[in-house]
């Protein structure tokens, strides 16, 4: 069973995140991969519910575009996040998709979407990877620093 990120804070160093939405999950299995200790807060009683949300009519995922077309999507802020995308590139997100064991597929709109069109399974697959990282959650928990 792995360690609570708690108990393994006292014996490695350890990061709070706040906001279990993707952002937030996505930099807690980042260091947690890393050897980090982490323990994600989040105001809500379950994590990544806008997340969910925006699954409800068919989680779309990325774009199946060459990557130079696709950088063209953020029109004046291509030449600030084009970098950010090329250290993680739409064939990347699919990849780490398909770990997680979630197959996707490329709509008639060149859309990605996971097979199912939902949200709910790749993000049970995601929290059952984070938990094997030892990746500690807080609901209903709030900032006020």
């Amino acid at each position: 069973m792995p360690q609570t990120a708690e108990k393994a804070g006292r014996e490695r160093p350890s990061v709070a995140i706040i906001g279990a939405g993707p952002a937030g999950l996505m930099a807690a299995e980042a260091l947690a991969g890393k050897g980090i200790a982490v323990i994600v807060y989040d105001a809500m009683p379950s994590p990544a519910r806008k997340f969910l949300m925006a699954g409800r009519g068919g989680l779309n995922i990325t774009h199946s575009e060459p990557l130079d077309r696709f950088l063209t999507r953020y029109g004046a802020a291509a030449p600030v996040v084009a970098p950010w995308i090329r250290r993680f590139t739409p064939d990347d997100l699919r990849a780490w998709v398909h770990g997680l064991g979630i197959e996707t597929f490329v709509g008639s709109s060149g859309r990605v979407f996971p097979m199912g069109l939902k949200a709910s399974p790749l993000l049970r697959a995601w929290l059952r990877r984070l938990d094997g990282l030892g990746v500690t959650l807080k609901a209903r928990h709030r900032w006020t620093g």
